[in-house]
C-alpha cells in the first residue's frame, strides 16, 4: 500500500458499510523476512479511538493469532497547528494485545513499532512510545536498521519459587498436581524449574527464569507442557505485584567476555499456545536479574555503577532465529550497598513483510 511507503500518515478509508484500517506486519529482531518474531501493527487515527473498542481490538488480535498485535494511535492529520507552524507529536501511543489480553508492555512490539515509525515511515519527530507501563524513549542508530528503546522498569524479585508453593504453600491438591504435570520430565530441567527465581520487570509482567545446564537441555524443553499460573496461588508477592502475566523463560548462559560485562545467551519461551520466537520483555527481565547479581559471578573492586551487555538468541529450535540485544546499567546505593537497576535498553531491528488494510 503506497501510503505506508512514504512519510505521510497512513489513511483510514470509510464507506457506508465498512471501515478500513491500514496495517503492516513485520518480522522483529531480524533483518531477514520469515525469521524473527512476527508482529501486526494496526493504525488507529484519533477520530476512531472511541469507535474501535477494547473488545474490537481483542477480536482483531485473535484474528491475527500472533503473540502480540499493536494498535498505533495517530492524529488524523499527524500534526497540530499552532500559530501557523506545523507541530508534529513527539510521542506515539501504542496498545499491545495478545490473543487473550492487553499487556502493559512487551519487548518485540516495542522494537517493531520503533522500527516502523523511525526507519520505515521515517517519522524522525517521534522520540517516544507511550505504553500502559509508561513512556518509552526511542533511539535510532544511523547507517543500519537497528533501533533501541529505554525500557520502563520496576524490577522486583518475588520471595517464593514453584518449589516453595508446592511444598509449603496453601494450594489445592488438584492444582498442585496440575502444576507438577506441567513440569519437565527431565530431572535436571525439572529441578531448575522448581528452584527458578520469579522476577517482574514491571507490574503485570513476570517471568520464571529457568537456567539450564546445556543447549541439549534447552532443545528438550517441551512445547506441550503449558503451566496455568492462575493455579500457582501464593507464587507472586501480595499487593501490587500479584496481578500479573506469568511465564517460564528458559536460558543457557553461553559465552562471557571476561571482565567486560558482555554475555551471550540462548533462550526459549514456550508457555504461550505456540512457542514465542523472541520475547523482549523476558530478555529485559533476565538481563536485569543477572545484572544485579543473579548468578553471573562478575568480579569487581569498588564501584558505584556497572554496565552490562547481553546478546540473546531465541527461536532457533522453531526455525525463527531472533537476535535480541539488551544493555543494563546497575548502581549500588552508598548507604545500604543494595544493587538496583538504573537503566534497561532493548535493541534490535525488524523488516516489513506485509502492507494492507483491515476491515472492521
Amino acid at each position: 500500500m503506497s501510503d505506508l511507503k512514504t512519510k505521510e500518515e497512513p489513511r483510514t478509508k470509510m464507506t457506508s458499510q465498512q471501515l478500513k484500517l491500514p496495517l503492516v506486519t513485520l518480522d522483529v529482531f531480524t533483518s531477514q523476512r520469515y525469521l524473527g518474531n512476527p508482529l501486526a501493527v494496526v493504525f488507529l487515527p484519533a477520530s476512531l479511538q472511541s469507535t474501535i473498542t477494547q473488545e474490537t481490538k481483542q477480536r482483531i488480535a485473535r484474528e491475527f493469532n500472533l503473540s502480540e498485535t499493536v494498535f498505533l494511535h495517530t492524529q488524523d492529520d499527524e500534526s497540530t497547528q499552532e500559530e501557523g507552524v506545523v507541530a508534529k507529536p513527539s510521542q506515539v501511543k501504542i496498545d499491545i494485545f495478545t490473543t487473550n489480553e492487553e499487556l502493559p508492555f512487551a519487548g518485540h512490539p516495542t522494537i517493531g513499532s520503533a522500527y516502523l515509525v523511525l526507519k520505515h515511515l521515517g517519522w524522525g519527530h517521534v522520540q517516544s512510545l507511550l505504553t500502559k507501563a509508561g513512556p518509552i524513549q526511542l533511539n535510532s542508530t544511523t547507517g543500519d536498521g537497528n533501533v533501541s528503546a529505554k525500557i520502563p522498569h520496576a524490577v522486583h524479585i518475588h520471595q517464593k519459587t514453584l518449589n516453595d508453593i508446592l511444598t509449603v504453600g496453601d494450594i489445592a491438591p488438584e492444582a498442585a498436581e496440575s502444576i507438577k504435570a506441567a513440569l519437565s520430565n527431565n530431572p535436571e530441567t525439572r529441578a531448575a524449574e522448581l528452584s527458578a527465581p520469579v522476577v517482574s520487570i514491571v507490574r503485570g509482567m513476570t517471568f520464571v527464569l529457568v537456567r539450564l545446564p546445556s543447549l541439549a537441555h534447552l532443545a528438550e524443553v517441551s512445547t506441550s507442557k503449558s503451566l496455568d499460573f492462575n493455579l500457582a496461588k501464593g507464587l507472586l508477592d501480595q499487593g501490587e505485584w500479584e496481578d500479573s502475566f506469568v511465564s517460564r523463560y528458559y536460558y543457557v548462559l553461553q559465552d562471557e567476555n571476561e571482565g567486560s560485562g558482555e554475555y551471550k545467551i540462548r533462550s526459549r519461551m514456550v508457555e504461550i499456545p505456540s512457542e514465542d520466537p523472541a520475547t523482549g520483555s523476558a530478555a529485559c527481565t533476565l538481563a536485569s536479574y543477572l545484572a544485579i547479581g543473579g548468578g553471573l559471578g562478575r568480579k569487581t573492586e569498588q564501584w558505584d555503577e556497572l554496565d552490562f551487555r547481553f546478546e540473546i538468541t531465541q527461536g532457533v529450535e522453531m526455525g525463527r532465529k531472533s537476535d535480541i540485544f539488551v544493555g543494563a546499567t546497575v548502581e549500588k546505593e552508598s548507604e545500604t550497598g543494595e544493587v538496583k537497576v538504573k537503566d534497561i535498553k532493548l535493541g534490535g531491528t525488524a523488516v516489513v513483510v506485509m502492507e494492507g488494510s483491515l476491515l472492521v
